[in-house]
């Protein structure tokens, strides 16, 4: 008798994992075709009206002046703490427009506190090689700043590169460096022309990157 019933049940056993093994495959093959699909809508693909956002904070290093007697002075100011918000349009699925807000704070060796403010339009291109971003800006605005009782408004011109992994097609997360370049000019004779410098900082921050 369990022979018997052995052989009689062999073949619907057969049947049973043959079934269970097309399933399997099915389901891999789902899966496998789901994840190329979601792969390929992956792929940044951006055209007009397409927008993105960007919050980025890190540090700032302020590096040196050049314009008065000395030539390339020391910026003689500790490494401070910088943050900026941007908000772009794109144009095509390369080139981007818009503007951006932040600012910066570091100390002097007196425990004085520079603060600067600035307020800017960005043009940026990007470069890509999914799943990375590598975005190329210019800024350019008027600056804000503050140290002491002086207080001052200044032309700022801050080109930078980033460094970004699209963890999906609406967000991203990176890296920022960017060069700003202040000049605070004075044509005298209060305070004289002799006065004027070319400020450069260098700043590093961590980058979120939404876009919708």
């Amino acid at each position: 008798m369990p022979n018997t019933r052995s052989t009689k049940h062999l073949p619907r056993s057969k049947s049973i994992v043959s079934m269970l093994l097309v399933v399997l495959l099915l389901t891999v093959a789902g899966t496998v075709s789901a994840q190329n699909a979601e792969g390929e809508q992956f792929q940044p693909t951006y055209s007009l009206g397409d927008q993105m956002l960007s919050l980025n904070i890190g540090a700032i290093y302020p590096l040196f002046y050049t314009g008065g007697p000395g030539g390339v002075e020391d910026a003689n100011l500790t490494v401070g703490g910088t943050g900026h918000l941007q908000w772009s349009g794109f144009l095509n699925n390369n080139i981007a427009i818009g503007g951006e807000f932040g600012g910066m704070f570091a100390f002097s060796p007196n425990g004085n506190t520079l603060f600067m403010i600035p307020l800017a339009a960005r043009f940026t291109y990007f470069l890509r090689s999914y799943p990375f971003e590598f975005p190329l800006s210019l800024a350019a605005g008027i600056n804000f700043s503050r140290f002491e009782e002086s207080f001052k408004t200044d032309p700022i011109l801050i080109p930078g590169i980033g460094f970004y992994w699209n963890y999906t097609t609406e967000w991203a997360f990176g890296l920022d460096m960017r060069w700003w370049w202040v000049p605070q000019i004075y044509t005298g004779p209060t305070p004289p022309s002799e006065d004027t410098r070319f400020g450069n900082f260098l700043s590093s921050t961590l980058s979120v990157m939404y876009r919708f």
